[in-house]
């Protein structure tokens, strides 16, 4: 019963901790999903070596044996830097990381973006989406001795006990600031009546998105060598639960009260741990919050949303050893607020296309050399600063739409590279008679 004795370690009695890790030297490691890092524990990188090139005392074999601050991932290839005339990113950490704009999904900065990684407990958004998707705010979740004793001696909480009830909104506090797994388990139950049938959720929505190097075994992100994410596939998910309004509220939250329950008398006090929202030291300009990650094998994990002005983006970085990764995050995000700016294509009248269908198959049509009349929206872009829409290519394709049976999609590339679309309405008479 070691697990047991976790629950006595309120989450009040936090100040008081923070107080004592600001007394110890720092250490060399965290502990398992450590997301309450300090900043005695930032390793400042980067300035570079020391420059010894002025101290006569110091020879120049003991100034070339320096060693190099940064890790092999540092000097990995960013791809997106390949593309001709895309400005340049910055050297990041981080083994793999992205930048993409959350309207459109347009990526600007991929660094290793398809490499699968652990995420820790990034993986709490997928839970969380999935919670905000399918249960109420008001709901109560009852949380088992399966969902308090099934995590990690250790590992990240809140001290629920079993039996404890939350409502599904506390909860999402509890697992979005504090990173409490026990709070990740209870909701899984909840959701699905079982953490087995809602991990089975978990890859069934990420497989929906479009993620294609994801697979989930847990609903907290403790490690497992099956539970693992790409960068591309993170943001992916990070952009869908972006788009709910209750995860965007809870994520971007920099404290909150949980207050007494059935079984605790007192008030649960919890901060967010990503340092770049608001009250913290690091803050970041446009911060819109996000969730931070820590695992041994992951490493530093972090996800980070961000808006100026008509752009929002997302980042996320995926194994960074310690917290050069907030510094890394505000480099990539300042390099997309500085370097892209929407524009809009030019309106086109009408649109010629073939339908995607034999005239086999309507009797009575020939579908051939199809025009569409009706005009089409001005295209949302997103191109580097110097860049201009003379610099764009374009493909046209058919596709499905929820408003109608098939819409055109132009989609608007600048050196190949994706940067975005405008769409087409069918026109009336061709939509009553593709019904």
């Amino acid at each position: 019963m070691n697990q047991k004795i976790r629950k006595n370690k309120k989450i009040f009695l936090l100040p008081v901790l923070a107080l004592c890790l600001l007394l110890r030297p720092p250490v060399a490691s965290y502990a398992q999903d450590a997301e309450h890092m300090l900043p005695e524990d930032i390793v400042d990188t980067a300035a570079g070596p020391s420059d010894t090139s002025s101290d006569p005392s110091i020879s120049s074999d003991t100034a070339s044996a320096t060693p190099d601050p940064f890790p092999p991932s540092y000097y990995l290839p960013i791809e997106s830097n390949e593309i001709p005339g895309w400005p340049q990113g910055p050297q990041v950490q981080a083994e793999s990381a992205i930048l993409m704009e959350l309207d459109c999904g347009i990526c600007l900065y991929e660094k290793n973006i398809h490499q699968r990684q652990y995420p820790a407990s990034i993986t709490k958004v997928m839970t969380a989406l999935l919670t905000a998707e399918n249960a109420k705010l008001s709901d109560v979740v009852t949380f088992s001795e399966n969902a308090v004793y099934g995590i990690e001696p250790g590992s990240s909480h809140i001290g629920i006990d079993a039996g404890e009830q939350l409502t599904v909104e506390e909860s999402l506090y509890g697992l979005l600031l504090a990173s409490a797994n026990e709070v990740a388990m209870g909701l899984a139950e909840h959701v699905a009546g079982s953490v087995e049938a809602f991990v089975d959720m978990m890859n069934e929505k990420a497989q929906s998105l479009g993620c294609q190097d994801t697979h989930f075994v847990n609903p907290h992100g403790l490690h497992d060598e099956n539970h693992y994410v790409t960068a591309y596939d993170m943001a992916l998910i990070a952009r869908a639960a972006y788009q709910n309004p209750t995860f965007r509220k809870i994520a971007g939250t920099a404290e909150h009260e949980i207050p007494a329950t059935n079984l605790e008398k007192e008030t649960r006090y919890l901060v967010n741990n990503h340092k770049l929202l608001s009250n913290s030291a690091m803050y970041y300009d446009g911060c819109q919050g996000g969730k931070t990650g820590f695992t041994d094998q992951a490493l530093n994990t972090l996800i980070t949303f961000a808006k100026r002005d008509n752009r929002t983006f997302v980042c996320v970085d995926l194994k960074t050893n310690g917290t050069p990764i907030y510094a890394d995050t505000g480099a990539i995000l300042d390099y997309g607020f500085t370097n892209f700016f929407w524009t809009q294509t030019e309106e086109k009248a009408s649109v010629d296309f073939q339908i995607p269908f034999s005239s086999q198959e309507y009797l009575l049509y020939d579908w051939k050399g199809a025009k569409w009349t009706e005009t089409r929206s001005p295209g949302k872009v997103l191109l580097p600063q110097r860049a201009s829409t003379s610099d764009l290519t374009e493909k046209t394709a058919m596709e499905p739409n929820t408003a109608g049976p098939w819409r055109i999609a132009n989609m608007y590339y600048y050196n190949k590279h994706y940067v975005g679309h405008s769409y087409q309405y069918e026109n009336p008479l061709l939509k009553q008679l593709l019904r």
